[in-house]
């Protein structure tokens, strides 16, 4: 401020009028100021609201930035290092979806499966290396093709097509039935939605499946002939579930004893009719059993309790426990093992009725009292044991028996206090020599009170018993064997003929003359067994007699053996004029091929088989002859038994073990006799002779 004594002359004192204009051109330059300030303002908000848009953020409003804040600011530089760090960030996140995608490619391409991806046209989007490899060929184009007219071979869809079927319900579909060139496939396809939940593209996966159905077939023949074993046993046998007991499977007799329907068998619990046990006491999974062989109750469906004898042992089938549970009747055993017990207590007051019962007992007998001291003995006893039946009475046990198996059961037993035990065994210089078996049987001694006051031991010889067990047991893995050879075959073929259409004549010819020898072979065994149960039934064979040339039917057996064989010379001798017989040629044939196919396969090194015929007083004679491996005496001995094979360790021979014993029936039923005469090494003779006339030898159908 100037002092107040100081005057500064101004324009206003000077000249008004120059003060006015003055006035009105700084307005002037204001509002231009202002106009200039404005667009600025104006242009660095447009150029803001473009940057924001571009990084898809909405506009600036007034309100959130004012003008003096956007002059001090530099929102473009801030948007613009902005919208850098989201090119970064899109670069980036497009890297990760490259490197995502290259993986998901290279997922695809390393799959098992074919996966294809179509549009809603069916047009090929992508595929994986599997798919290309299954389906497409060389030369093909990349994508854009129709799957209808590349993979279903035709404009139309097939009957069941999962493509139109996913795009109709928008759910995943499946089928396992879908064939391309001979190969089957099952296929599964899945939709790919929009944003909008429409289906827009398809996925279908291809998992070739021709081997595991081929197996599976194969499972099921597999299946269906252990059915038909099964089913041809006398014996019940049951599956079992080891782990939930539950019966799985169950054959034709068991169900027979039980009185109820397979069906209802199955998925019931196993102590429902068979080992009624306490829970948690199973001889196997419980007790730790390897075998469970004893006596039980089988609970039939009308409520009666049926004594069996069981045997169950462990089995895995895959990765899951079984039990496989056999069982027969011993009602008729049991019954008489009741009345011997009966009749052992009710001689306890009686000792002449004692010695008589034990008199009249042929299998070996002696009881024990609880002190483990011999109290009776029967004669067959002592003679078995090798001590005079007198000499023992009241001599303790390991005094009589010396360190044998049968002292040492004898005396667990009579530790245990049990019941009804039965245990096989041998004895010193008898067993150990000749294969000798004894079965020993506890029974408890009670006396008047009911209270037990001994033991009987029942002795009897069961090495027939345990040697027809073993036969038969080569016999079922015999038969299963004779039966599975000539299907295989005939499966092989059959499969050869189905698959390959253009054939050559004379191969399919060849093939279709295979089959039909198989088949023969296969209905020859069914016959065997046929007739090896008539005869196990106690049924006579059916014949049917009618005249026949006996030395025309002999040429007609031998002529096709001679051909067939290149290794062996086949010798006739037979009467030059006819010789009629009334016999059933079919069963007689049936003699001849078997004892032709014996001198055969039993000479594996070739040389004379000699067949003879000729008249012999009133019968008809045959006999076949050859130089082959021949027979010990005790193998002759056993020839006609029935499962019997003269060579079971040598599988190369084949054979189900029945053969001789239907021959010996037939000849038998015609009312004639055979005989085998054998020396080993040496070859073997079999001779047969039938009547001339059905009254020659007493004998008629």
């Amino acid at each position: 401020m100037l002092p107040r004594t100081m005057s500064c002359p101004t324009l206003i004192d000077e000249d008004p009028a120059a003060l006015r204009a003055e006035i009105e051109r700084l307005k002037g330059e204001n509002a231009q100021l202002r106009e200039r300030e404005g667009k600025d303002i104006r242009y660095i908000r447009e150029k803001v609201d473009q940057l924001l848009a571009t990084i898809g953020t909405a506009p600036l409003k007034a309100e959130e930035l004012d003008d003096e804040t956007l002059l001090t600011l530099d929102p473009i530089g801030i948007i613009n290092d902005a919208f850098v760090q989201v090119l970064d960030h899109l670069r980036e996140a497009n890297r990760q979806m490259s490197a995502a995608r290259d993986e998901a490619r290279a997922v695809l391409d390393t799959a098992a499966t074919g996966i294809l991806v179509l549009d809603r046209r069916r047009r090929a989007l992508t595929y994986n290396h599997k798919f290309r490899q299954l389906f497409l060929e060389e030369g093909d184009e990349t994508t854009g093709w129709s799957c209808r007219e590349k993979i279903c071979g035709g404009s139309s869809p097939p009957p069941v097509c999962v493509f139109e079927r996913v795009i109709e319900s928008g759910q995943t579909e499946e089928r396992n039935d879908w064939v391309f060139e001979d190969r089957c496939f099952q296929v599964a396809a899945s939709p790919i939605r929009d944003g909008e939940g429409a289906v827009e593209r398809v996925v279908l996966a291809f998992s070739e499946i021709t081997d595991k159905q081929r197996a599976e077939r194969q499972l099921l023949e597999a299946k269906a002939r252990l059915r038909a074993i099964l089913n041809g046993i006398h014996a019940g046998v049951l599956v079992i579930d080891a782990r939930r007991h539950v019966i799985v499977d169950v054959n034709r007799s068991a169900a027979e004893m039980i009185g109820e329907s397979e069906e209802r068998i199955r998925g019931s619990a196993c102590h429902s009719y068979v080992c009624p046990a306490e829970e948690g006491k199973c001889p196997i999974t419980d007790l730790g059993h390897r075998v469970d062989n004893s006596e039980r109750v089988l609970l039939t469906a009308d409520g009666r309790s049926l004594p069996v004898l069981k045997t169950v042992r462990p089995m895995m089938l895959g990765d899951e426990e079984y039990l496989i549970e056999s069982f027969v009747d011993i009602t008729a055993r049991k019954t008489a093992e009741e009345g011997l017990r009966l009749a052992l207590s009710e001689a306890q007051d009686a000792r002449t009725k004692i010695d008589g019962i034990l008199s009249s007992v042929t299998d070996p007998l002696f009881v024990a009292d609880l002190a483990g001291r011999i109290v009776l003995m029967n004669e067959a006893a002592g003679y078995l044991l090798g001590v005079p039946r007198t000499l023992v009475l009241g001599r303790p046990l390991a005094a009589v028996l010396g360190d044998t198996a049968l002292r040492s059961q004898l005396e667990k037993t009579l530790a245990r206090g049990e019941e009804g035990e039965r245990f096989d065994f041998t004895l010193p210089g008898q067993g150990e020599r000749d294969g000798t078996v004894f079965q020993g049987r506890t029974f408890p001694l009670r006396g008047a009170g009911g209270g037990r006051s001994g033991t009987v031991v029942y002795i009897n010889d069961v090495t027939r018993e345990r040697e027809v067990e073993r036969m038969k047991s080569e016999f079922v893995s015999t038969a299963a064997h004779e039966l599975q050879t000539p299907l295989t075959a005939i499966f092989g073929f059959a499969e050869l003929l189905l698959e390959q259409e253009d054939l050559a004549p004379e191969l399919r010819r060849e093939s279709l003359t295979f089959i039909y020898e198989r088949s023969e072979a296969l209905s020859k065994i069914v016959d065997d067994l046929l007739d090896t149960s008539r005869i196990e039934s106690g049924r006579r064979l059916d014949l049917h007699r009618e005249p026949c040339d006996f030395t025309r039917l002999l040429k007609d057996v031998v002529g096709p053996y001679d051909l067939r064989s290149s290794r062996h010379r086949l010798e006739l001798d037979l009467p030059p004029d006819p010789v009629e017989l009334p016999v059933d040629r079919r069963r007689m044939g049936q003699v001849l091929e078997n004892l032709l196919s014996n001198a055969t396969k039993y000479s594996p090194e070739g040389g004379v088989v000699r067949v003879n015929g000729h008249l012999e007083n009133e019968f008809y004679r045959v006999t076949v002859e050859d130089e082959g491996i021949g027979m010990t005496p005790e193998q002759v001995e056993r020839v006609f038994e029935k499962f019997y094979r003269g060579d079971a360790s040598n599988t190369a021979i084949g054979g189900t073990g029945l053969g001789m014993s239907i021959v010996k029936h037939i000849v038998e039923a015609h009312g004639g006799k055979i005989r085998v005469e054998s020396e080993p090494e040496e070859g073997t003779r079999v001779v047969f002779r039938v009547p001339l006339g059905p009254g020659a030898s007493g004998l008629s159908d």
